[in-house]
């Protein structure tokens, strides 16, 4: 069998090396029903010609939306975020499931001739982070008024000083207290600025280990565009929304709303958590804010 035309890519393993098996894990907690599924996806044009590119997905008690992504040239891949893709009646307690995610490619703008379709399946597993079964084994709220261990460093483009972490009190989700990671280009114009809010931990010797990320990204004090976010452990990327950094004026991600990350970690190793945060502040050098709160690590056999 040869090389599929067109491919749809949720890893950030390059081929020709073939991607690897994905599970999307969610926690039901205090979420909203239906619950809304967003991911990020690659797509790739190996076809000779031009082609339009559009994707949507089933799965049994799923309701996806269908997004044109628009022409893309032979031999060139892109990124696209998928913000609210999909929903599903949330569920009374754990669960999990498979969806297919459904790329279709076509040779004409009006999407009418079909030309090939590439299906991945994925795996889903919602869990339950209040079930009594599972350990709070951290649980960082900030409520004490300090940092409890968070750290953040310049990994590029950062004035002298940023980032920060503080303490604030304006957008949390538990009251009084949330902590904020602060970044600042170091010069005006056209530039990348990345940067990393991180802790370390060591995980509970049990089967089922997850770290449960609550953030919000936004509050910038002049023109930002909001590129990527990652989550990762130590230097592995577990969780990537948006695209590589352009420094175009758009942004690639949601900003100025809460969203919530979910990660399985190995049990009894100690890691570094690593939550990244990459923009473009065009002439300016903005100040831009991602704010953390309730982050847990959970854990049961």
């Amino acid at each position: 069998m040869g090389w599929p035309k067109i491919e749809l890519r949720l890893s950030d393993v390059e081929p020709p090396d073939p991607d690897i098996p994905k599970t999307i894990y969610r926690d039901r907690f205090n979420l909203p029903d239906p619950m809304l599924l967003g991911l990020t996806a690659r797509y790739y044009n190996w076809d000779d010609i031009q082609l339009y590119f559009r994707v949507t997905g089933s799965g049994p008690g799923y309701t996806f939306g269908t997004v044109n992504l628009g022409a893309l040239v032979s031999g060139a891949n892109a990124y696209i975020n998928l913000d609210q893709f999909a929903s599903r009646p949330k569920p009374s307690g754990e669960v999990e499931e498979e969806i297919t995610l459904i790329l279709r490619a076509y040779t004409d703008a009006g999407y009418t001739t079909l030309r090939w379709t590439y299906e991945r399946v994925v795996h889903v597993k919602i869990i339950d982070s209040n079930d009594p079964s599972y350990t709070v084994d951290v649980l960082n709220n900030f409520d004490d008024g300090t940092v409890q261990g968070w750290a953040a460093a310049n990994e590029q483009g950062n004035m002298a000083g940023k980032p920060t972490v503080v303490v604030v009190d304006d957008y949390v989700l538990s009251a009084p207290y949330s902590l904020r990671m602060e970044a600042q280009a170091a010069t005006t114009g056209i530039g990348e600025v990345r940067s990393r809010l991180y802790k370390s931990f060591t995980t509970p010797d049990k089967n089922n280990v997850f770290a449960i990320i609550e953030y919000r990204q936004g509050q910038e004090t002049a023109t930002t565009y909001y590129k990527y976010n990652a989550v990762q452990r130590n230097g592995t990327t577990l969780v990537f929304l948006g695209r590589p950094y352009a420094a175009t004026a758009e942004s690639f991600v949601p900003k100025n709303k809460w969203m919530r990350i979910v990660v399985s970690l190995p049990r009894n190793t100690t890691l570094e958590i690593r939550i990244i945060l990459d923009h473009y502040s065009p002439g300016s050098t903005a100040l831009v804010r991602l704010v953390i709160d309730d982050f847990r690590i959970i854990s049961k056999d």
